[in-house]
């Protein structure tokens, strides 16, 4: 066995990002890959431009020049911000990209940190404000989509861990069916309960699934108990409203329902749109797969502190069959631009690793599945069009609304199952099970890192200037 074939199963069996980490390293000091990363130039993005911003911006902190210094990053981001996120650029080395791109982008930081954390001559602190508020609209915020999956959602906690390790969660979620449990748990609990409950697994609920007796299956028209799943999600996320949560943690999360009524439309649930809806609710309702479980309804919580009906009447069911990833929703509602999506749908997931590749194989296949969609979703029309009769029409809708969609985001973290698991991805996990999606979770995201965390400083360093100057006004005026 040659020491790069080694290297590359160390890789797929490391168990921490660290072990991940160093053997990435070592195969691309084997390859060449280093040289790569360490040499500016490339056809990918324009290197000689930011050469020339790099040494201005260092030029600049230096001298403490911040008269100049506050219209060049701003000119700097518009310029180059948008050349840098070219997947090519971290498809090359394993361990990362180019190191000029680290490198300006650590000066953006220090430049942003200095301008936030120094007295500068006639700006005062609601004038630094206004300038970092203004510039985080402008640049917009990075969100974490979890999509359906059954019970491949458990995956998401795996990606969710990794992105908390690494201090990488964005504080924007949407979660759609499964992947609403986890954004539930994210809503409701802060870093370090949730680190807790991730650390003993065991101590959680993970059996929602409950076949019904033949006679209820047939009253309620589904095959498993909504009982069950509610002690689920009721166990993991508490009794919490989007309003409470929100204030218990500040983040702001979001789950997608789609409606049983035809005259209603899909709905995105969170501290904004429906502030004193339960969210395990929610996530039951974004949970109830048609012919699985029956739609639900939703309950809200009074001021008295009374659970009462949420648009009492009306019944919802699975958030994936109207919007999976609900980005243009998200964007609108919370300034998001850039979506990390964690994708665990069985009948996408085997669809899109080509996505992420390049080179003939990839295109050819990229090809036949985009055309495969797009005549499905042909044929769908075709037959909604001419088929009116209930309960076929319900479902052609359903199916079109499925097909119709774009399950992918900015950057795609998905898991790579054997052929086997897809016969378990509607039954409940063993414990082996269990550890296993929460590892492939992990390990999925491992490869991502390099190109989320580049991705994403930019803003969430916006965040904590705005977060220091807002308390040092707080202060300031008490």
């Amino acid at each position: 066995m040659t020491k790069l074939r080694q290297l590359h199963e160390h890789l797929q069996n490391s168990n921490t990002y660290q072990q991940w980490l160093a053997t990435a390293i070592e195969i691309d000091k084997l390859t060449g890959m280093d040289e790569w990363r360490e040499t500016n130039q490339s056809n990918d993005y324009p290197y000689q431009l930011l050469e020339q911003h790099t040494y201005k911006l260092q030029r600049l902190i230096d001298s403490k020049n911040y008269a100049e210094l506050i219209p060049f990053v701003k000119e700097s981001l518009y310029r180059t911000l948008g050349e840098l996120d070219n997947t090519r650029l971290y498809q090359q080395a394993i361990s990362g990209t180019k190191a000029l791109i680290a490198r300006y982008l650590e000066l953006i930081v220090l430049a942003l940190n200095t301008l936030c954390d120094n007295p500068l001559p006639g700006i005062t602190t609601q004038d630094k404000l206004a300038i970092l508020t203004q510039s985080e609209k402008n640049f917009g915020r990075p969100a974490l989509m979890l999509s359906g999956g059954g019970t491949f959602g458990i995956y998401h906690l795996g990606v969710v861990s990794t992105l908390l390790d690494e201090k990488l969660l964005p504080n924007i979620i949407s979660g759609t069916s499964m992947g609403s449990i986890t954004a539930g748990i994210l809503a409701c609990y802060n870093d370090d309960e949730i680190k807790a409950q991730l650390s003993t697994p065991e101590k959680s609920h993970y059996r929602p699934l409950k076949r019904l007796p033949l006679a209820s299956s047939l009253k309620q028209k589904a095959l498993l108990c909504p009982e069950q799943l509610y002690q689920c999600l009721q166990a993991n996320i508490g009794d919490y409203t989007f309003q409470e949560a929100y204030d218990r943690t500040g983040r702001e999360v979001s789950i997608t329902v789609s409606p049983a009524r035809a005259g209603q439309k899909p709905r995105i649930l969170n501290h904004q749109t429906a502030p004193n809806v339960l969210i395990a609710h929610a996530a039951k309702a974004s949970c109830s797969v048609p012919g699985l479980f029956p739609p639900t309804g939703l309950k809200a919580k009074t001021s008295e502190g009374d659970i009462v009906p949420y648009l009492e009447g009306e019944r919802w069911f699975d958030g994936s069959f109207a919007t999976d990833i609900p980005r243009q929703r998200i964007s609108r509602l919370h300034n998001a631009n850039y979506f990390i999506v964690s994708q665990a749908n069985p009948h996408i997931v085997p669809f899109i690793s080509h996505r992420q590749r390049t080179g003939l194989p990839a295109l050819i296949r990229d090809l036949a599945v985009t055309s495969a969609y797009a005549q499905g979703n042909a044929l769908l029309k075709i037959a909604r069009r001419r088929l009116h009769k209930q309960p076929w029409r319900s479902w052609l809708n359903h199916a079109s609304f499925m097909l119709d969609q774009d399950y992918l985001g900015d950057i795609n973290i998905h898991p790579q199952f054997p052929p086997s698991w897809y016969l378990k991805f509607m039954k409940n996990p063993n414990d082996s099970e269990r550890d296993y999606l929460l590892k492939m979770g992990e390990r999925s995201t491992w490869p991502q890192l390099a190109m989320i965390r580049d991705q994403t400083r930019v803003s969430s360093t916006l965040q904590a200037c705005i977060k220091r100057l807002l308390k040092a006004q707080h202060h300031a005026n008490n």
